[in-house]
């Protein structure tokens, strides 16, 4: 049957019945099956895989057939398009989008500028007009017009007004933008260089442009969130601390969770909700339980060095090879509560559902900043509001589970998979529950490096697909409402796939942002009436 699919698809290409067009969308859309980017999965999409069967992948393609990006075009990825025909894809990853989001939306579209109702300049900069707005427009300012430039003129940054305004505008030509703002980041307008340069694409992922997530403007002040009100919650603070130019810091600070008055709470306290609030530039923060063994044992005191702190009084602990004693062991000295790839991350448990936390405990905040790119001192921080709820409202505790793969070798100019499993039985060994038990699964989300090019997260039972990452730096959780129930014979499978082609080293395990991780993290709880049932 397969085979008379593949080669009807393959008269079909021969004679020449579709054509292929790429719309407005690209090649890290998370709709992988997307292979022409034009928005749905249909036979097109299978005509493109077909026709390349037993080629090897290229991934800098813009239509890319190797679906499963295991490096081979075969009839998996056959599968995989079949299995998703009729999906459609909305999301836009391309470096337009990214320029968007990190520098238009953050920095000019305000109604009070260049947006709506203001459109300062007859110049809208939201997602979409910004690039009619800006492309071949001739610019306003006399100047600027006399002179022959262009607002963007494709391909040709040195004639594009927009880059003028954002640099060192002269007198004639008006203020430096943005307005009373301070200047870009000196990557922010690098990126708006190499895109213009080549020729300002609305649906291109241009090679060369950093990540415009964790640059932070020279001028920038962080504003910390309000707390929970009294009664409802407490907040956490990881004060600042610094991260030179050219450099990462990855660094752990203990702390309590204190009640009003300062005091650290004693009894149990039951967490319905979390959010978490950092500056850019943040790769990854995570909120560690640690054990009384493991404080006893000396944990706080590896790794502490001065001088790192805003604060000299503040005491942080450097997470690196010189220091790897600083983690611990986890699942034994340290458990994780919760974690965040974004500056604002926040969610709930269902109502009812709630995680318990011991109030007298000491809790290990732990955050990784990237300086990479800068050229001056950053400061990172985090604020964290841990929402609360009444012992007798909790009907179902919330557990937390993690899983790692550490077989990762990559060699230079290859593309690897690693794959690994997570069963539901061997969890509930490890909780102490029934061994019949059913876990209801409310989120699964992915960790990789920068290396990582696409985290997939699937149902070992239906072989169903519950999460998908292509972004390393902003890997959003995925939500089951109703909780998925997977029971003591199921579990997850996942899997990470890396192209290691701008190293002459092997890409394995490691800590840094260059080295690689594959990381699967989530929440479930099991109903009293389950865990009754399955122990009779």
């Amino acid at each position: 049957m397969l085979k008379h699919m593949i080669r009807s698809i393959l008269f079909l290409l021969l004679i020449g019945g579709i054509s292929f067009s790429t719309f407005a969308h690209n090649e890290t859309s998370t709709l992988l099956e997307d292979v022409n980017k034009d928005g749905t999965v249909n036979i097109q999409d299978m005509v493109l895989v077909a026709a390349a069967l037993g080629q090897p992948s290229h991934r800098s393609a813009v239509q890319n057939p190797d679906v499963n990006r295991d490096g081979t075009i075969n009839v998996l990825d056959l599968v995989r398009v079949s299995n998703s025909f009729g999906k459609t894809e909305v999301n836009d990853n391309s470096t337009y989008h990214e320029i968007q989001d990190y520098i238009f939306d953050k920095s000019c579209a305000s109604s009070a500028c260049h947006a709506a109702p203001a459109n300062a300049g007859n110049l809208n900069l939201t997602y979409g007009l910004s690039h009619r707005d800006l492309v071949e427009r001739v610019p306003q300012n006399p100047a600027a017009a006399a002179a022959g430039m262009k607002l963007i003129d494709p391909g040709n940054p040195e004639n594009s007004f927009l880059l003028t305004k954002l640099t060192d505008p002269t007198p004639e030509q008006g203020v430096q933008m943005p307005f009373n703002a301070g200047t870009l980041h000196t990557g922010k307008i690098e990126a708006i260089w190499t895109w213009i340069a080549a020729g300002a694409p609305q649906e291109a992922v241009l090679e060369g442009i950093g990540d415009l997530s964790v640059l932070r403007d020279p001028l920038e002040v962080f504003a910390p969130p309000a707390p929970p009100p009294p009664g409802e919650g407490y907040q956490l603070h990881l004060p600042p601390f610094k991260i030179e130019p050219g450099t990462e810091r990855e660094i752990y600070y203990a702390t309590q969770i204190a009640d009003e008055n300062g005091q650290p709470v004693q009894e149990d306290i039951f967490v319905n909700g979390i959010e978490i609030y950092y500056p850019v530039g943040s790769h990854h923060f995570a909120i560690f339980h640690l054990t009384d063994a493991a404080v006893g044992s000396g944990l706080l005191d590896i790794g502490a060095v001065p001088g790192i702190g805003v604060n000299p009084n503040d005491t942080f602990r450097i997470f690196d090879l010189a220091h790897i004693g600083t983690f611990g062991i986890i699942g034994v000295e340290r458990f994780l509560i919760a974690g965040s790839q974004t500056a604002d991350t926040s969610f709930r448990f269902p109502e009812g559902v709630a995680l318990r936390l011991p109030g007298h405990g000491v809790y290990d905040l732990n955050s990784h900043y990237i300086n990479l790119l800068g050229t001056e001192t950053m400061h990172g921080e985090v604020y964290v509001n841990i929402y609360t709820i009444p012992p007798e409202e909790v009907k179902y505790e919330a557990k937390v589970f993690l899983a790692h793969n550490y077989d990762i070798n990559v060699p230079p100019g290859t593309t690897r998979v690693t794959t690994a499993d997570w069963h539901v039985k061997d969890e509930l060994t490890r909780q102490g529950f029934p061994p019949n038990a059913r876990t209801h699964l409310i989120s699964v989300s992915s960790h990789m490096h920068r290396h990582g090019e696409l985290f997939e997260i699937t149902q070992l039972s239906t072989g169903e697909l519950l999460h998908r990452s292509i972004s390393y730096d902003t890997s959003h959780p995925s939500l089951f409402d109703p909780p998925l129930i997977l029971d003591s014979n199921d579990g997850l499978h996942f899997q990470c796939t890396y192209g290691n082609y701008d190293t002459d080293v092997p890409l394995r395990f490691g800590l840094t942002s260059e080295d690689e991780m594959c990381i699967m993290q989530g929440y479930y709880y099991i109903s009293t009436e389950d865990a009754e049932t399955a122990g009779q």
